[in-house]
């Protein structure tokens, strides 16, 4: 189990430098080089979020409680943005601003810029701030993107889990390179978090459709974290939580910057106070360590070196309905990342991509007195060079290659396997006129180990009648190999596919989002295997043996997401609710026939709210998850998956205060999880006549974290 940097780190905390009460007033005026004022121009005061946007006559008052040095940036659609080093001690403040437009942008295309050929079409973004703000989550990335439309609560299970589409068919890119084990072990019953800390990222998205051409094997999503830039200063930080306790020091040089931290975590006291359900023999505990270096070769180049080490340890009974007795199941997993990447440009028109990531992952342990392990090894090199061409169009070339391997075993039996993938890949956006732009992806890959190669074209068409209005439809082929156990036992495999269509209608105004999304996606050339009995690989034990390996499976998912978010009808709230509709079903693995796997629940809806006290001391968040039951495998139901469990319901709770008077910066936290207890079952496991079953229940019915958290001499997190 991955015990994440929990923390304390879990509120707004880096919104504000140090507070003060003398309330300070930032009033001016914007306008275009012309002399016209500019309404609808977003203000902004760096690394806050006290902000505001200009009125009619281009005129904007900002009323802020911090104090010190920082940054004031003004930024509208069309414009190039503006900044200033302000100063705020109390004293009202005035600047204007102008604006030049931006001739090579078009008119309300912020979205597609985003959408560059160097990184995935950002359909659902989060800074740091905001998931640390996100009442449930506990500081964790995929915790709080899972709010979001598209994406499916976890439940009980390890991943993140989009548009119908099991763990295994996300793929998890960190600052444009994969990650291979991402949350750790995949243990029964257990929801495993992310490896990273939140406050290592400047920002973290995930696609629910359309996703560059620069990204393969993933058959619904990629979920991309991009790291800070270089750390603003020195600084030294501590961390206590009731699970633990971490430091990290920051050393900053003149154009780079240094981090190395550690965290340890034992889970142990903590669960003595508050009752489980999982019946632990060993309680988590984990040792973690990292190291970030960014530097800044040049003016607009960045080189960052990132290193991470864990080591978690556990043990638990798991209830077995078929024999009606106990299982202990032990498991140590021990992970290192390693992470290089370039970024530059090479003159005004050319900009290069180039990076080295490696993942290993050493798991141990035991079923009862029966011994098993897994080792993965990969290596991954990236290289993509991006022409900038007039109009804001741009035309991208690129290549990687992932040399990975697998060696597992369970008693007394053995099995391994090695791969290189090669892929290529080439990828334009085309900008028409101000309303039309189309992007077009091509990308080919090559395993050396099932002798196979794929084609598969993507393509996006972008249409803005109206300033504020985009619609977007969207087409893709995604390929993937199957799982590496699977391939561990035969190389007479091939790819996996999907095929996506998606149509996306967003209206977007000042602090306002509205969208909706409608999508279809077919599965083809999906793994199926013969099995001597019905496992649903959601159990735990010796592998079953497998009398036949196919690529006969087949399956769909198709659905409506909506989403909505305001930051601006109420003063110092913010919120946003999304929806899901999922009508998916599939055969493949060891399924004996169509069934909606456990893992996609029918309809979702989350509601999520974070308010501010006017002094800035206090930070509120509340959130609410409801989705429909999960199926479960009943033998005694002649459907399959034809059954059940009752609603998921959760309703989540997280305050932060903010004292003066201790440190440069600190917060205290409380975050409570199902604050209400409501008794959510994730299933049940039957014995094979179906005589008894046992009830999968979350690790305990509510989560508490209380965390502590001080930077001696910086106002911003950065491990």
């Amino acid at each position: 189990m991955n015990i994440a940097r929990v923390p304390l780190l879990l509120a707004g905390l880096l919104l504000i430098s140090i507070l003060s009460n003398a309330q300070t007033t930032i009033s001016g005026k914007v306008k275009t080089t012309d002399g016209e004022p500019l309404p609808g121009v977003s203000l902004k005061i760096k690394l806050t979020r006290d902000g505001g946007i200009t009125d009619s006559m281009g005129t904007f008052e900002i009323k802020t409680n911090i104090k010190g040095s920082s940054y004031l940036i003004a930024s509208a659609i069309g414009f190039h943005p503006d900044s200033t080093l302000i100063k705020i001690n109390g004293k009202e403040i005035f600047h204007s601003f102008v604006l030049k437009e931006n001739k090579n942008e078009l008119q309300g295309v912020q979205i597609q810029i985003r959408r560059n050929l160097s990184e995935v079409n950002r359909d659902y973004t989060q800074s740091a701030i905001s998931t640390a703000m996100t009442a449930g989550t506990a500081a964790d990335v995929t915790a709080a993107l899972q709010t979001f439309p598209g994406a499916a609560p976890a439940g009980n299970e390890t991943g993140f889990f989009v548009h119908g589409g099991s763990a295994s068919e996300t793929a998890v890119m960190f600052d444009g390179l994969m990650v291979k084990n991402a949350f750790g072990s995949r243990l029964p019953d257990l929801a495993n978090r992310s490896r990273f800390s939140t406050f290592l990222f400047d920002k973290s998205t995930f696609t629910t459709n359309g996703f560059s051409a620069a990204y393969g094997q993933a058959l619904s999503s990629v979920l991309s974290m991009d790291t800070k830039g270089i750390a603003q200063k020195s600084s030294t930080e501590y961390s206590i939580i009731n699970l633990g306790f971490g430091a990290a020091r920051t050393q900053r040089f003149k154009n780079s910057s240094l981090t190395l931290g550690a965290n340890y975590y034992n889970f142990k006291p903590y669960n003595s106070v508050v009752n489980q359900y999982t019946l632990w023999q060993q309680a988590p505990r984990q040792y973690q360590t990292s190291l970030s270096y960014k530097l800044k070769p040049s003016k607009n180049g960045m080189i960052k070196v990132f290193a991470d080490y864990s080591d978690t340890e556990l043990s638990f009974d798991i209830k077995n309905p078929i024999v009606d007795a106990k299982d202990l199941l032990h498991n140590r997993n021990k992970n290192i990342y390693l992470n290089t990447n370039y970024q530059d440009y090479l003159n005004k028109n050319w900009k290069i991509y180039a990076g080295i990531g490696y993942n290993r992952t050493l798991e141990s342990g035991h079923v009862n007195k029966d011994a098993y392990f897994q080792t993965d090894n990969i290596w991954q090199e990236k290289l993509m060079i991006t022409r900038l061409l007039p109009g804001s169009s741009t035309v991208s070339i690129g290549a990687e290659q992932f040399q990975n391997s697998r060696e597992e075993g369970y008693a007394e039996g053995k099995r391994s396997y090695k791969d290189v993938l090669s892929a290529g890949f080439a990828e334009s956006e085309i900008y028409f006129n101000n309303q039309l732009s189309l992007k077009l992806g091509l990308r080919s890959e090559y395993s050396s180990f099932i002798r196979k190669s794929n084609l598969a074209p993507r393509t996006a068409f972008i249409f803005m009648p109206y300033k504020d209005h985009q619609i977007t439809t969207s087409y893709g082929l995604y390929y993937q190999k199957p799982d590496d156990s699977f391939l561990a036992e035969t190389s007479a495999l091939g790819y996996e596919k999907s095929e996506q269509f998606a149509v996306d209608y967003e209206y977007k105004m000042l602090n306002r989002l509205f969208r909706i999304t409608a999508y279809y996606k077919n599965y083809d050339d999906l793994l199926k295997i013969k099995t001597p009995v019905f496992s649903g690989f959601q159990a735990y034990g010796p592998p079953l043996q497998i009398s036949e390996f196919n690529h006969n499976g087949s399956g769909y998912a198709k659905g409506i997401d909506v989403f909505y978010k305001d930051k601006q009808s109420l003063e110092l709230v913010e919120f946003y609710a999304s929806y899901s509709y999922l009508d998916t079903k599939r055969n493949y693995i060891d399924y004996p026939d169509f069934g909606r796997p456990a893992f996609a629940p029918e309809h979702t809806f989350n509601f999520v709210l974070q308010k501010a006290r006017a002094k800035v001391d206090w930070f509120f968040s509340a959130a609410y998850t409801y989705s429909t039951g999960r199926t479960y495998y009943n033998p005694l139901n002649p459907v399959f998956m034809g059954n059940n469990t009752k609603d998921y319901h959760s309703i989540s709770f997280s305050a932060t205060y903010l004292p003066k008077w201790i440190g440069k910066f600190s917060a205290f936290n409380l975050n409570v999880n199902n604050i209400f207890g409501f008794n959510n079952v994730f299933g049940y496991r039957y014995s094979y006549d179906g005589a008894r079953r046992e009830t999968i229940w979350p690790p305990a019915k509510r989560n508490f974290l209380l965390s502590f958290l001080m930077n001696l001499d910086g106002d911003e997190f950065n491990h």
